[in-house]
């Protein structure tokens, strides 16, 4: 990691979905850090709290507790119209759901130039814009069509390039690769990283494929609304130990050594054992 100010910070990060009949914490002190011109993908299983973490960085969601820092913005603090300022101005966003990320009645060309609508932009600084943007992501020969004529990879492309319209500090993606096979899914991931390249876009995004780990810096693995593991790209696994101390063992070390219950844990040479509580009281 960079020891300058990461342009990602959570400390605690906590949120709570509230209905009529219950309270769900889908994430739970969650740490977490990104340096500038990072490309993370963030791992997990459906109900780890990976896409609630991208809503809540995106300002969609309002944290419930804890801290949350972007780019220079808090996002505790921030009220309704500084939320839509952040969202213009700091981040780029796209949604799962390719169809949300786009009109459907305007043209490839035509939706590139609405997601600058709201800056500073002139109308020809925005076609100017909206062609970097279809050269770079391979969309010059769709710039006439209908989303909907667009194959599936075409589309996710379109929504990556929409949201990096304005050159935002940080890209988030929930799933940009969700509903393309694996070759499209390599090459919408390589159209981003080069964007990162260019651009030096900080660029997060939540997947369930752990086959992206050679595509990004780093993959940042969500259990139980915290994160638990890293794997950085020059390779290992690394359990992420929070600020009061608690981690996440892998699961399948867990199983191999039959941690269940109480555990002992004492200090081995210049590392930590950790062996089932039964084990030791043999010894």
């Amino acid at each position: 990691m960079s020891t300058t100010v990461p342009v990602v910070e959570c400390h605690g990060l906590v949120h709570i979905y509230k209905t009529a009949d219950i309270e769900a914490v889908a994430l739970q002190g969650l740490d977490l850090q990104i340096a500038e011109g990072e490309m993370v993908a963030i791992v997990g299983a459906s109900g780890s709290g990976k896409t609630t973490l991208m809503n809540v960085l995106a300002a969609v969601d309002r944290p419930s507790a804890g801290r949350a820092v972007v780019a220079g913005w808090d996002l505790l603090a921030l009220n309704e119209s500084a939320r839509d300022r952040y969202r213009r101005e700091a981040v780029g966003y796209v949604w799962q759901q390719a169809a949300l990320n786009f009109l459907a009645e305007l043209t490839v060309e035509e939706n590139l130039q609405l997601a600058m609508m709201a800056s500073a932009k002139s109308p020809s600084e925005r076609l100017e814009r909206a062609g970097e943007l279809m050269r770079d992501f391979a969309l010059e020969h769709v710039r006439q069509q209908l989303p909907r004529s667009l194959s599936g990879g075409e589309q996710r492309l379109l929504a990556v390039s929409m949201a990096l319209a304005n050159r935002p500090k940080v890209l988030l993606a929930d799933e940009p690769t969700a509903g393309v096979d694996r070759a499209m899914g390599s090459n919408v991931l390589t159209r981003m990283r080069e964007a990162r390249d260019r651009e030096g876009t900080t660029i997060v995004f939540v997947t369930h494929e752990r086959s992206v780990e050679g595509s990004v810096d780093r993959v940042l693995r969500i259990r139980d609304g915290r994160t638990s593991t890293e794997t950085r790209a020059e390779g290992g696994e690394r359990v992420i130990v929070d600020r009061t101390g608690r981690l996440q063992l892998p699961r399948h070390l867990i199983d191999e050594v039959g941690l269940r219950g109480l555990a002992t844990v004492r200090r081995e040479g210049d590392g930590i054992l950790i062996v089932p509580a039964d084990d030791e009281d043999v010894k």
